[in-house]
């Protein structure tokens, strides 16, 4: 004390010496501090900037430039892939619901008569349905009272124009009866008892064949039966691979007759390959002989039941989807 009291000066000096030390001290170690943690961003953008050159294919401009014109290319694909499959599939709707019943019945009447005088093969006249067949509008036969929900009026116009396109080739096919056309019921609202019965007993397509994908593809889907032979069926597929509207099959059901449905009667002749080919130099007297009684029968083609499920497809732009009511 007696040092500090006779040298107060030097002891005041010494004292500020020894803070700055101190402070200089922490300042360094702060400092130091911050050049680590530095040098570990710097190592660590070193390491990514190392892995990033050794990348394939590696972030030069070359390679940018390279992926926006893939990109672009990318884009022209799908767009060109749209617009295949948006093929003939521009309809003209309308939203007024006296228009729209007008032609749904216009539509009944026109193809209840056409089934009425059909035509077959042979040239005689097979009609293909009962006489109170709707065509997929069976709720409409006896009263078509003008519907006021314009989405629903829309899509009800584009399942009549659908079905036109169908029923015209199913026509063509010659089958031999047309048991059921089925659309789904899109203008039944799903509230109250009667609507609800209503909507449940309409044509729903099983989620796990149908194409719709919320937001990027909507689908309308129908369900025809009809009795004919194969070559009705292949005709009717056939005509559909053309592709003239945006459809495609999702499910075919066969259900061919049982028992004594699936044979025929023999022929009068016998049945060698001599019957089917032709004889070789002369008729063998097996060929010349009447066929025994108890000659089992030959099996022939019969009349199936077919039942097809398709599906109308359209594709959604996210711009679009808010304006597309269907």
């Amino acid at each position: 004390m007696d040092f500090i009291k006779k040298n107060l000066a030097l002891s005041l000096l010494i004292l500020i010496c020894l803070l700055a030390f101190a402070a200089g001290a922490y300042l360094a170690f702060a400092e130091a501090g911050k050049v680590d943690s530095a040098q570990k961003k710097i190592n660590s953008a070193e390491a990514q900037l190392k892995n990033l050159l050794v990348a394939s294919p590696a972030p030069s401009a070359q390679n940018v430039a390279a992926a926006e014109q893939n990109v672009a290319d990318l884009v022209d694909e799908l767009e060109k892939i749209r617009l295949n499959l948006q093929r003939g599939s521009q309809m003209t709707v309308s939203r007024d619901g006296v228009r729209v019943m007008s032609s749904i019945q216009q539509y009944i009447s026109e193809y209840q008569r056409r089934a009425a005088t059909f035509t077959d093969a042979e040239g005689e006249v097979t009609p293909l349905t009962e006489s109170n067949f709707g065509f997929g509008f069976d709720l409409y036969l006896e009263k078509g009272e003008p519907i006021q929900d314009k989405k629903a009026n829309m899509a009800m116009d584009k399942q009549r124009q659908i079905l036109v396109y169908l029923l015209d080739k199913l026509f063509t096919a010659n089958p031999t009866a047309i048991k059921a056309v089925e659309r789904e019921l899109l203008e039944v609202k799903k509230t109250g008892k009667e609507a609800k019965a209503t909507a449940q007993s309409g044509f729903k397509i099983a989620p796990a064949i149908s194409a719709r994908v919320p937001g990027a593809i909507d689908t309308l889907a129908f369900s025809i039966t009809f009795q004919g032979y194969t070559d009705s069926l292949r005709i009717f597929i056939n005509s559909l691979a053309q592709f003239d509207l945006p459809i495609v099959v999702r499910s075919i059901e066969v259900d061919r007759p049982q028992g004594s449905e699936t044979v025929a009667a023999a022929k009068p002749s016998g049945g060698g390959l001599e019957d089917l080919f032709g004889g070789f130099g002369g008729t063998s007297p097996a060929s010349a002989e009447e066929p025994k009684e108890d000659q089992k029968p030959v099996i022939s083609e019969n009349i199936s039941t077919f039942t097809v499920v398709l599906e109308f497809i359209e594709i959604i732009i996210p711009s679009e989807s808010e304006n597309n009511p269907s």
